[in-house]
């Protein structure tokens, strides 16, 4: 499975016709310059969603498997600009086959239809599996009429995780890429006041001021919020913004399996979870010990 192009590509996982989720894919593949890749996934396998055995398909299977593949072509059919594209279809379980091409991938996109699958990749092995063998983020995308009504720019939720730089350092591409503002909602922990909400702003800020410095052209706004408000800010942010950021959970706001859940069913533009570790080895790589350290040095 060798892309025809020099980069990754940006892999996109249709169950069915689902024409936005095509043209978000063809936008961030052109974005990126590189190929497309429409993946459908078909067959009945055993109950257990992560084995191989047990693969058979039906004629019905393979006629909507290939309605499937119709309706993505056609989707990007009537795109002004293309990227390169490839459509492939395959016989085996979908959330193996999946995490096989995403390791591959620079970008996995997936609708938020398939919410299921999605609340494993934010608190199951799922995740563990795409941190441990792809950069590359989950990117999903709700069922709207028209993702082309978004233009709030984009958002990023963190809190003072040493994570915290991947999602930031995604926000920022994405936000310089789109030539958009960037909308950060710094976490904090429930109950602080006075000095202490002040030095929390004052070290989001210092963090902030390297990453403005490599990309001068990001405007920047910031808002401090505590934890309860989390799900809440998050969603009404994601009401015009054109992509909401988010760490890949695990101690952080999204840990506990009830909010993601909600805000994976709230999130009204397309949500990214992004590895902490996603551009490691480029510069401003500690933003979140920075976090750390500074409060601990606030008085």
């Amino acid at each position: 499975m060798k892309s025809n192009t020099a980069k990754k590509p940006v892999v996109v996982c249709v169950k069915d016709d689902q024409p936005n989720l095509v043209r978000y894919g063809a936008q961030e593949a052109l974005r990126r310059d590189t190929e497309l890749l429409i993946l459908h996934v078909y067959g009945v396998v055993s109950m257990d969603p992560y084995t191989s055995k047990a693969i058979g398909s039906s004629p019905q299977d393979e006629a909507d498997a290939a309605a499937a593949l119709d309706h993505a072509k056609d989707a990007l059919s009537q795109l002004a600009e293309q990227p390169p594209a490839r459509f492939v279809k395959e016989l085996g379980p979908v959330i193996e086959t999946a995490e096989r091409y995403a390791a591959e991938a620079q970008l996995l996109v997936v609708g938020a239809d398939e919410i299921s699958w999605f609340e494993r990749v934010l608190g199951g092995s799922i995740a563990r599996y795409l941190v441990e063998h792809t950069a590359g983020p989950v990117v999903m995308v709700p069922h709207i009429h028209d993702l082309e009504s978004l233009d709030g720019g984009v958002c990023v939720a963190i809190d003072d995780d040493a994570r915290a730089v991947g999602p930031l350092r995604f926000a920022f591409e994405e936000a310089s890429a789109r030539q958009s503002r960037l909308f950060v909602l710094h976490i904090v922990p429930q109950g602080l006041k006075g000095s202490e909400l002040e030095a929390e702003r004052a070290s989001v800020a210092e963090v902030l001021a390297g990453w403005r410095a490599e990309f001068p052209d990001v405007v920047v706004t910031t808002r401090v919020i505590f934890e309860d408000e989390v799900v809440t800010a998050v969603a009404r942010a994601s009401e015009q913004s054109e992509l909401l950021v988010v760490g890949r959970p695990r101690r952080s706001f999204l840990a506990g399996h009830a909010v993601a859940t909600r805000l994976t069913r709230t999130a009204h533009c397309p949500l990214a979870v992004v590895d902490g570790r996603y551009g490691a080895g480029r510069t401003l790589g500690t933003s979140g010990a920075r976090l750390r350290a500074l409060r601990r040095s606030s008085p």
